[in-house]
């Protein structure tokens, strides 16, 4: 019988965590490995953020992080009317913000970015949702997380405004996330 292998570990950002060492692998990636190494912890302590972590098997050194805060996305026909056709009287409408995302180049291909995404569609289905009005999960993907965030589930914006932008905003319906 073989060993079962040791499985990577997700949970909250705590403050002795060494942050240091990631490999973004492409330049565009820079700015969120920035933002870990200066300003997770902080953002923690100030409730403007929350991060998870995933740690490696055995070395428990973080391969992989994602930081979530709460946001919106804007109503495509200006109010009226929610997804669903019922009045809605708001220019935009409540979601979860994946405010940054990246698993170290050295770690890629292993699932950490998918598990990373269903753990935070789980908690807003799970934990705010039932709690908060809560209708969609955001990003603004880089150019080169876009076909790994429509491989998720997420959907593009549909306006040229969107399309035109670095970072495009997609998104996934709560109401129709499996």
């Amino acid at each position: 019988m073989a060993a079962a292998e040791p499985e990577y570990l997700l949970e909250g950002l705590a403050p002795g965590d060494n942050v240091r060492g990631f490999s973004t692998g492409h330049a565009d990636f820079q700015p969120l490995k920035t933002f870990f190494e200066r300003d997770a912890k902080r953002f923690e302590q100030c409730s403007l953020a929350r991060t998870y972590v995933i740690r490696a098997p055995e070395t428990s050194k973080i391969v992989a992080y994602m930081t979530l805060v709460c946001g919106e996305i804007e109503a495509q026909d200006g109010g009226g009317l929610a997804p669903d056709g019922n009045p809605y009287r708001y220019d935009s409408y409540p979601a979860i913000k994946v405010a940054r995302l990246l698993v170290d180049a050295r770690e890629r291909k292993k699932g950490l970015g998918k598990a990373l995404i269903e753990f935070a569609l789980g908690t807003a289905k799970d934990v705010v949702c039932p709690s908060v009005g809560c209708r969609f999960i955001v990003v603004d993907a880089k150019a080169a997380s876009v076909a790994f965030y429509v491989k998720q589930g997420f959907t593009l914006l549909e306006t040229a405004d969107n399309r035109a932008r670095s970072e495009p905003v997609m998104f996934i319906d709560l109401h129709k996330a499996a």
